[in-house]
C-alpha cells in the first residue's frame, strides 16, 4: 500500500460535553494522592454523562506530568462508556510504528472508545531533548499521520518518507476500528488548520486564544479547506477546549477558580512560547475563562455552538483547587447546563 455553508442556528443541535485530565501537578506535591483523586473525579464525570476524557503529552516538565498512554490505559476501566483521547500527544517526538501499535492496543482495551489526538509541539526543551529540529516538526506530524493511517489499514506498507521510511511494513495488532480510531489535530496557525482539515477527522480547536476573531476566522478557514479536499463539512466533529468553571453565582466562580487559573497559567508562561499567556491573562480572563454560573455558562456555550462547534472539552480545574470543589462544579454543569444543549 502506497502511502452546505450554513451554520446550526440556536438550539438546532446537542453538545457533547468531554473533560481534561489535568494530570499535572508540582513536583514536591504527593502524586499518588492527586491521581486518586482525578480518578474519582473521572469515574464521577462518567456517572453524570460526560462524553470523553483526554490526557495530556509532556516530556521534562516544570509540573509533575505522568505519560498520556499510560494514564489511557488507566482510565479505560473507570469511564464507563466515555470516550478517551489524548489531548494532545506531541506526534513529531514519537515513532507512527510505535503510536499506530499503542493506539490500536488501546482500541481494543476500551473497545472501540478511543481518539487519537495529536500536535506538533512547541516546547524547546521537549523537541531538543528527543533531537527535533524545531522547523521540522510539522513535516514530521505530516508524515507521520499518513504512515499511522496506512499502518491501520492492516496492509503491508511500503513508504520512501524523509524521517521514517519503512518497506513492507505490517504492525503486530490491527485496531479494533475499521481503519483506526479517529485522529483529532490540534492547530492554532492557518497553515496548521489547513492541515488539519487534510489529515485528521476533526480540528480540535484552542478556546484560549484571547481575541475573540481567533475562532471564527480559523473556523472558516477549516471549512473552507473541508470543502477544497471533498471532506463532510456538515456531520464533522467540531471540538473545542476551554478553561471552566461552574458556581452557583459568576461570583463566586470567579473568587473560588480565577486565583487557581492564574496561578497554573503563570507556570505555563514559564516556557517562552507561552509568556504572552502571562503578559495577557487579563484577555484570557475575559475573552476565553468560563468561570460563571449555569446561566452565564449556557450563554457562552451557546456562542460556540452558534459558531457550529459541537464537542465542548473543559479543564475543570486547575492546580490547588480542591477535588471536592471540581466535582461539586461537574455536578453543578451536568444538572443545570446539559439540558439547555439537548445532552
Amino acid at each position: 500500500m502506497k502511502l452546505d455553508d450554513t451554520l446550526p442556528s440556536p438550539r438546532a443541535s446537542s453538545m457533547k460535553f468531554g473533560i481534561m485530565a489535568s494530570h499535572q501537578y508540582p513536583h514536591d506535591e504527593d502524586l499518588g494522592k492527586h491521581l486518586s483523586e482525578l480518578f474519582g473525579t473521572v469515574e464521577l464525570a462518567a456517572e453524570l454523562g460526560y462524553d470523553s476524557v483526554w490526557t495530556i503529552n509532556h516530556f521534562q516538565s516544570n509540573l509533575a506530568t505522568p505519560q498520556p498512554i499510560s494514564m489511557m490505559a488507566a482510565l479505560i476501566p473507570r469511564t464507563g462508556t466515555m470516550r478517551i483521547g489524548t489531548g494532545i500527544l506531541l506526534l513529531p517526538l514519537f515513532h507512527p510504528v510505535h503510536v499506530a501499535e499503542e493506539f490500536a492496543t488501546l482500541d481494543h482495551l476500551s473497545g472501540g472508545r478511543v481518539i487519537l489526538g495529536v500536535g506538533a509541539g512547541y516546547r524547546e526543551n521537549e523537541l531538543a531533548a528527543f533531537g527535533v529540529e524545531p522547523d521540522t516538526r510539522f513535516r514530521r506530524m505530516d508524515e507521520s499521520l499518513r504512515v499511522i493511517r496506512a499502518l491501520w489499514s492492516g496492509e503491508p506498507v511500503t513508504h520512501e518518507g524523509e524521517y521514517f521510511p519503512l518497506r513492507d511494513a505490517s504492525i503486530g495488532i490491527r485496531p479494533l476500528t475499521p481503519g483506526g480510531p479517529p485522529i483529532w489535530v490540534g492547530a492554532g496557525g492557518k497553515r496548521a488548520v489547513r492541515r488539519a482539515a487534510r489529515l485528521g477527522d476533526a480540528w480540535y480547536a484552542p478556546g484560549n486564544a484571547p481575541s475573540k476573531k481567533f475562532l471564527p476566522e480559523h473556523l472558516a478557514v477549516y471549512d473552507a479547506a473541508l470543502a477544497e479536499y471533498g471532506k463532510d463539512t456538515v456531520h464533522v466533529e467540531r471540538p473545542v477546549g476551554v478553561e471552566l468553571y461552574c458556581a452557583p453565582s459568576t461570583e463566586q466562580a470567579v473568587a473560588e477558580g480565577l486565583p487557581h487559573a492564574r496561578s497554573e497559567y503563570a507556570t505555563y508562561a514559564e516556557y517562552p512560547a507561552l509568556r504572552w499567556q502571562r503578559d495577557r491573562f487579563d484577555e484570557l480572563v475575559l475573552n476565553t475563562l468560563l468561570l460563571g454560573s449555569p446561566e452565564m455558562l449556557i450563554e457562552r456555550i451557546g456562542r460556540l455552538r452558534d459558531l457550529g462547534f459541537n464537542h465542548l472539552i473543559f479543564r475543570p480545574g486547575w492546580m490547588g483547587l480542591p477535588a471536592e470543589r471540581v466535582r461539586a462544579s461537574l455536578r453543578l454543569f451536568a444538572k443545570e447546563v446539559f439540558p439547555a444543549f439537548n445532552h
